[in-house]
């Protein structure tokens, strides 16, 4: 199933275009004006829609494993003529709010019945809800009779590889990310999982969400697509299908799409293709005109010169997906007088960053008077993919194309006047993208420069557009058992490492570090212990000698995580960060 391109909102008059023959994809808020709710709407290319699917997505890692499947369910949706709307729950993604905030249960609930709300209001005849895992067990949450609502229930419900319970779900959770981070409880009663927090408070008021004591019919159809071996509250679910009319499907490929990491989640063909034609049957009708009520942005805090809004944009000439976040009302200090900072995508996550942390920053430094804008590269969240290329790549040489076309769109007068931020691809990235500009600066996160591009992968030169990739020459990638003579060369000592820079690799990882002092940008780099080994192995005269220079700061602490899943390393991490960009951006009064 191919990816249909999509046409986001444009920077300059806030209305979106379609493509000729294709779904349109439009990003906007809804909700109250005070706590504005973001969506991405995929609409039907002649605009007239027999019914409308509200989409309620997992959260945490799973949310970022199941964006891309969600996205094409929205475009088979769009072009089978029915208008679907993603969104984020309230506090989450680029949604106004806090996962920390009090209540978020009862907000996420609301937020499935304001999303609803948004597709009768645009005129759908029929409306269906999908939820998968999490998603899944607030759909069905939000229309249960037994929690008193009065809400009129939609007329299809699809309920894909649900939770079965709260309870079961965060048990699950904290399993996980102890396995995969090796930490404990914080001792406060919050739950971590990969990717999320969930206060004491959200993680008691989950543990009572249950499919099995869900009363009433909940919508006119339903469909459970369910594991053909259920593991976990197989009784409950049993119980849940036998109380009222439900069709049970098998759903194929979920532990290929959520229990795996994010770049290696595939999305389930077969089971988009089954949902649209059962949705499709459900909503079946007399097609009418759509139209959504929409806000172009929303106010998501306060600031020292006024409001901080944020609104969608869309960038250069392959239309990149971004936010702005800016102050408006300007006071005493004028937020354009700093380097407008621009966050790149970290592996397949998108523009709001790993765990939302690039939302949360650009807020934060908004605040501050900066210009903040988070971006998805092609391919990558909801930009396009160029022509003829693939989705979720993440580290393709046209991405330093994309930062390019980014820095010139958004700074015309001058693009080198950004600071780049990335995590791990990102970070390479922002690297990438600082040399080929001359930035201001570059804030580099678990930067990887060591990785092996796609082209080497294919047996092919290095792209000469890359500048800091630390990539082994072809002759030495010809050598018999290359790769165990590579894992045996990781290990050599420092000095071995200075020679084998020199004549084993195309460039040393110093070399771009050191490039980008000798142009004159301000250039601080975070990172681990081993992320850190990897740069500098076999380089410590030029680390010192950089280290003295007043533009180079290299930060390490060893115990963070390498994509910053864990609460504790985004905490230390945005700190630091915070303290570099703000000293370094910000204007004097």
């Amino acid at each position: 199933m191919a990816v249909n391109p999509h046409t986001a909102v444009s920077p300059d008059d806030g209305t979106a275009t379609a493509t000729e023959g294709r779904p349109t994809s439009t990003a906007l808020w809804f909700g109250p004006p005070d706590r504005s709710l973001f969506a991405m709407a995929s609409v039907p290319p002649d605009g007239r829609a027999s019914g409308a699917v509200v989409i309620c997505q997992p959260l945490g890692v799973e949310g970022v494993c199941t964006r891309r499947t969600f996205s094409v369910l929205g475009q088979a949706l769009a072009a089978a003529g029915i208008l679907a709307i993603r969104f984020d729950y309230d506090g989450t993604g680029d949604s106004v709010g806090s996962d920390q905030d009090p209540d978020r249960v009862l907000a996420w609930l609301q937020s499935v019945r304001q999303a609803v709300e948004l597709a009768r209001c645009a005129g759908a005849p029929k409306v269906a809800v999908v939820g998968m895992r999490l998603g899944a067990t607030f759909a069905a949450s939000t229309f249960d009779a037994g929690r008193g609502q009065a809400d009129e229930p939609p007329d299809a419900m699809v309920l894909w590889d649900p939770c079965i319970s709260g309870r079961s779900y965060l048990r699950a959770q904290r399993a996980l990310h102890r396995l995969r981070y090796e930490q404990d409880d914080h001792g406060d009663g919050s739950v971590e999982a990969p990717g999320v927090v969930f206060s004491a408070e959200t993680a008691a008021a989950l543990s009572r969400l249950d499919l099995g004591d869900i009363e009433g019919d909940l919508s006119r159809q339903i469909l459970v697509l369910a594991r053909e071996a259920q593991t976990h509250g197989s009784r409950a679910l049993e119980r849940f299908v036998s109380a009222r009319r439900v069709e049970r499907r098998v759903a194929h490929g979920q532990e290929l799409l959520v229990d795996v990491k994010p770049d290696a989640a595939q999305v389930p063909e077969a089971d988009i293709d089954a949902v649209t034609a059962w949705l499709s049957d459900a909503l079946a009708g007399e097609r009418v005109p759509v139209s959504l009520p929409r806000r172009d942005e929303a106010v998501v805090g306060r600031g020292i010169a006024g409001r901080v809004v944020e609104r969608a944009a869309s960038f250069g000439p392959h239309g990149l997906f971004g936010i702005v976040t800016e102050s408006r009302d300007v006071g005493a200090r004028s937020p354009s007088a700093g380097p407008t900072v621009v966050f790149l995508n970290a592996g397949v996550i998108d523009h709001a960053g790993p765990s939302r942390m690039w939302v949360d920053l650009g807020r934060e430094w908004a605040v501050q008077g900066l210009r903040c804008v988070r971006c998805d590269l092609s391919g990558l969240g909801d930009s396009p993919a160029r022509p003829n290329s693939p989705t979720d790549v993440t580290h393709p040489p046209e991405a330093i194309d994309d930062i390019l076309e980014l820095a010139a769109a958004i700074s015309p007068d001058d693009p080198s006047d950004v600071v780049l931020v990335g995590l791990c691809s990102g970070g390479y990235h922002a690297i990438e993208g600082a040399l080929a500009l001359t930035a201001r600066g570059v804030v580099a996160m678990n930067p990887v420069l060591t990785h092996k591009p796609a082209e080497v992968h294919a047996d092919k030169e290095t792209d000469s557009r890359r500048q800091a990739a630390a990539v082994r020459k072809r002759w030495v990638r010809a050598l018999p058992a290359h790769d165990q003579l590579g894992a045996l060369v990781d290990r050599m000592p420092g000095p071995v490492w200075w020679l084998l820079n020199r004549v084993a690799i195309e460039r040393s990882p110093a070399r771009a570090p050191r490039q980008l002092v000798d142009q004159g940008v301000r250039t601080f780099i975070l990172s681990g212990e081993h992320e850190h080994w990897c740069m500098w192995r076999g380089e410590s005269r030029t680390y010192r000698d950089l280290a003295a220079t007043a533009t180079f700061n290299h930060v390490v602490i060893p115990e963070i995580d390498h994509e910053l899943f864990t609460r504790d390393a985004r905490e230390v991490v945005s700190e630091i960060v915070t303290s570099e960009v703000l000293n370094a951006y910000v204007p004097g009064p």
